[in-house]
Formats: C-alpha cells, sequence, structure tokens
C-alpha cells in the first residue's frame, strides 16, 4: 500500500475513533507548550522547579542532569510483548543517563499492583505502571493516588519540530483516550487499537466464504454456510465473556441507534448513563441478535473454558472461521501462526442498506499511570518518559512488534516506516477503504462509583454464556442489570 493513500486509511481510522469529551488541555505542570517554548524545539522549560543553571539542566525539558531518578515500573506484559518498551527505556536512558528504570514484567501486574496498593507504601509503590487494574482506577482517582496527565498534551515532541503531542495527535485519539476519569485524562496513550471479527482469508477463498457480508442478511447467510460446512462461525473466550464485544456490545447500538434515527439521543443517554441503558432499544436488539445466533448454534460448545488464546487457536487452525477480538491478535499468536496463513478482517453489519455505515469499536490506550505519592522529580521525568513515547521510532518499534496502530497522524510520512505495520491492522484498513465504516470507543463523560455497577457488569458478563449458547433469553438478564444501574444512579444523587 502507497505511503500516501496508508496515511489517508490511518488519518480516516482516528479521525472517527469515539467521542469522548475531555477537559481542556491546561498546559500547566511540567510539561512544555508553545507559549513556553515560542514554537522552538529543543528550548528548555524553565517553569521547572528543579531547574537550576543551564548548564545543569537537560535543554530539552529542565530537568537536572546531575540528579540520579531510578522509576520503578510495574509494566503488563501481554499482546504486545515487552519489545516496544524495552526499546524505549534503551533510547529514553542513553538520552538522560541519570535516569534509570526498575522493571517487574508480569502478564498479572494487576494483581501485584493490586497488592502494593493495599500495602499503602509510597515508598514501595510503583513509580508508574499499565495494566488492568483489579477495581479500576476510578476509587484511585477519586482517592487522589493518581497524577493527571492532561498538560502533557500541550507538551512538545521530542522528534516534532517544536510541535506538542495535540498538534500531531491522530485526529480524534485525544477523545478516544480510554484512560480519562471525571474528565482527566490519567494515562496518556501510546497506542491505537481496532476490533472486529479476524479470520484466515485462505479459509474464506477455499471454502468460498463471503468476506465482507454487507448486510445483515448477509452475515446470517454467511454463518449458515460456515455451520453447513462444519465449521463453528464464530469463537470468543468465554472466560472473558466481554470480548464479544470487540465484534458486538456498545458500538453497534450505536450503529443501529443511527439506522434508526436515534445516534443523538442515544449518543447522549449512552455517555451520560441516562435510562435506558441496558434496556434501550438497541441494546435489547443487539442482544436479542446474539442470542438467535446462539440458539443456531454459531458460537463453539463449552464456550467458558475458553481463554483468549485458545479462541484465537481454534480460529487459526481453522476449527472456527472467524474470532472476535483486536488488531493485537497477530502480535500475540505469531508464534502460533502457520506460513499459509493470511488475516482477514470484518465488521458485523447490522442493517439492510449494503451501503450503510459499519460501526468499528477502537481505543487509545496502553499508557502508564503515575502514583501521586511519588516526589515531584520522579513523576516530573515519569512524564517525560510518557512523551517519549511518541517518539517515531518507539511508534515504529509498537507497531512492528506490538501489533498496534500508532497514534501520531505523520507517522506514514515515510513509506519505509507505513510498511512496518502487522498484516491484521492491514486487514483491518483495507476493508475500511473498502467500506463506509466509523469509529467508535463507547467511552462515558460521567463516572458511575457504586458498587451497583460493577454488579451489572457482573450480570451482564456472566449471562453472557448463556446468551451465546442459546440457553437463557437476554430480556431478563437485561432488566436486572439495568436495575442495578439505576441504583447506582440513585446512590450518586
Amino acid at each position: 500500500m502507497k505511503a500516501v493513500k496508508m496515511k489517508s486509511i490511518v488519518v480516516a481510522l482516528l479521525a472517527l475513533v469515539l467521542a469522548m469529551s475531555m477537559a481542556a488541555c491546561s498546559g500547566s505542570g511540567n510539561g512544555k507548550t508553545n507559549k513556553e517554548t515560542n514554537g522552538a524545539s529543543g528550548a528548555p522549560n524553565t517553569s521547572s522547579p528543579t531547574a537550576t543553571a543551564q548548564d545543569d539542566v537537560y535543554p530539552e525539558n529542565g530537568l537536572p542532569k546531575d540528579e540520579a531518578v531510578t522509576l520503578k515500573f510495574g509494566f503488563f506484559e501481554g499482546g504486545m510483548g515487552r519489545e516496544y518498551i524495552d526499546y524505549a527505556m534503551d533510547t529514553f536512558k542513553k538520552k538522560f543517563p541519570n535516569v534509570s528504570f526498575e522493571v517487574v514484567y508480569s502478564p498479572k501486574i494487576g494483581d501485584i499492583i493490586n497488592a502494593k496498593i493495599s500495602a499503602n507504601d509510597d515508598d514501595d509503590m510503583f513509580d508508574l505502571f499499565n495494566g488492568t487494574i483489579p477495581g479500576g482506577v476510578t476509587p484511585l482517582v477519586l482517592a487522589g493516588k493518581l497524577e493527571p496527565q492532561d498538560d502533557l498534551w500541550d507538551h512538545v515532541l521530542y522528534d516534532g519540530n517544536g510541535k506538542t503531542l495535540k498538534q500531531l495527535v491522530m485526529p480524534g485519539a485525544v477523545e478516544a483516550s480510554v484512560n480519562v476519569v471525571q474528565g482527566k485524562l490519567y494515562a496518556l496513550p501510546v497506542a491505537a487499537s481496532g476490533s472486529g471479527l479476524f479470520f484466515n482469508k485462505l479459509l474464506f477463498e477455499q471454502k468460498g466464504w463471503n468476506q465482507s457480508p454487507n448486510t445483515w442478511s448477509e452475515f446470517v447467510e454467511l454463518l449458515a454456510k460456515i455451520k453447513a460446512d462444519g465449521v463453528i462461525p464464530i469463537t470468543y473466550p468465554g472466560q472473558y465473556p466481554n470480548y464479544i464485544e470487540h465484534a458486538f456490545g456498545p458500538v453497534k447500538m450505536f450503529e443501529l441507534a443511527e439506522i434508526n434515527g436515534n445516534l443523538e439521543e442515544f449518543t447522549k443517554n449512552f455517555r451520560n448513563f441516562n435510562l435506558p441503558q441496558h434496556l434501550s432499544p438497541e441494546s435489547i436488539e443487539v442482544w436479542k441478535r446474539i442470542y438467535e445466533l446462539g440458539q443456531k448454534g454459531y458460537f463453539p460448545e463449552g464456550v467458558a473454558a475458553l481463554s483468549h488464546t485458545q479462541s484465537q487457536m481454534q480460529m487459526i487452525q481453522g476449527q472456527a472461521a472467524m474470532v472476535a477480538t483486536g488488531v493485537y491478535v497477530e502480535n500475540e499468536m505469531k508464534s502460533a501462526l502457520p506460513p499459509e496463513f493470511v488475516w482477514g478482517y470484518m465488521s458485523v453489519p447490522m442493517g439492510d442498506d449494503p451501503n450503510g455505515t459499519r460501526w468499528i469499536r477502537s481505543t487509545a490506550s496502553n499508557g502508564h499511570y503515575i502514583w501521586a505519592g511519588k516526589p515531584d522529580l520522579n513523576k516530573q521525568w515519569a512524564k517525560e518518559f510518557n512523551v517519549w513515547m511518541w517518539n517515531l521510532d518507539v511508534q515504529e518499534v509498537i507497531a512492528e512488534k506490538g501489533g498496534q496502530l500508532p497514534v501520531r497522524q505523520d507517522f506514514s510520512d515515510d513509506e519505509t516506516r507505513a510498511g512496518k505495520l502487522q498484516n491484521a491492522p492491514k486487514a483491518m484498513f483495507e476493508y475500511m477503504n473498502a467500506n463506509n465504516t466509523k469509529m467508535e470507543g463507547a467511552v462515558r463523560d460521567r463516572t458511575l462509583t457504586d458498587p451497583s455497577v460493577s454488579q451489572a457488569n457482573k450480570v451482564i458478563q456472566e449471562g453472557t454464556i448463556g446468551i451465546t449458547s442459546g440457553n437463557k433469553e437476554p430480556l431478563p438478564i437485561l432488566e436486572e442489570a439495568e436495575k442495578l444501574i439505576e441504583k447506582a444512579i440513585q446512590a450518586q444523587k
């Protein structure tokens, strides 16, 4: 794919990602702004309280050269691997030799972080960390435990010719940032991601299956043909039932709302937790369709036992035709891919108009939280490292080794760099180039903190297995979850 064409597709991808309002960037804090640098790259940030004489500080950020800092880092080692973060830390240390990292890599970093939170020892806690935290980050934010990072949008990039992150971010990625609580950003995104149904194009070609159904009817016909050929049409990990949202879920409710002419009202209600939520016409219809697919046997038997890698392996081995997951799947499963495998992608069409818009779930995330109880200098260097992650060479490693999408709109200016994107995201780009698509992250503008919200989510996740197996009608499950959401709303009032 030509660089210019790829760039237009990438911009189209994230120009449409999601719609979450974020508080205006203040430009305060330790990050540089245009005003502070007068647009000149490399000018010192004299607002830093640690800045002394010019010879004693780095001109790029105004932080001291002679004060050694060790950043404790809790890193989630998952589908993206660790090559990209090791590269980022190595290059950062070469540029700023007084800074070092003490890293704990783990696929269960959330449990480790949770234990440290319970210990309530700021000295032992990580300076920065990523991954999913049990219970979510909202309680930590409300307790003042995490450092806001809104100021970084106005920070000058290290390799951006004097431009700020906000000036070179992919259109829509600010709104796509998922680590936002009550309008403030708590983890600067370093990558973007897209989701849907991924498959082996060669198997589809061999079987003569439709690789791009244009309507819901065509999609159901495809599933019937796949099952008739003795293959599971769609798989997902029952151990993590919310993976079904990669293909269905709230993003398809937005699609139905647009079809029904109800998009504005649905969006307002969804973003702000206005009732109805689970009992909105769009929610009821999406779950009704999933249930009907389950009754026809289009999901695996015994899905409750499947992990995410096992479900993805079902697709790779041809036991299942498609898997609900994200673009990181190629990187996560690279050691299991046979030489003849070719990635394909589709988004489930919910309407009957062949030219209708296909809504695709996408996010801008994978950022690093900063612990508020750490010394100011540590927090400043942690923020600088988060900005460093936006360097084009780091973004290139994220695309090539991490299997994710870039967050900078100038990423594809270089044809060689654009070619580093893995094949799964390229397949998604090709689909988007051939169809009318729109990205949505299903993010909220309002935060509900009452425990009833978690209970409602649990009701939906536990009910998903029964719905996809065709054994449980969705409406009673949705009614139970709706009552819990209503209880949370009342408690917050």
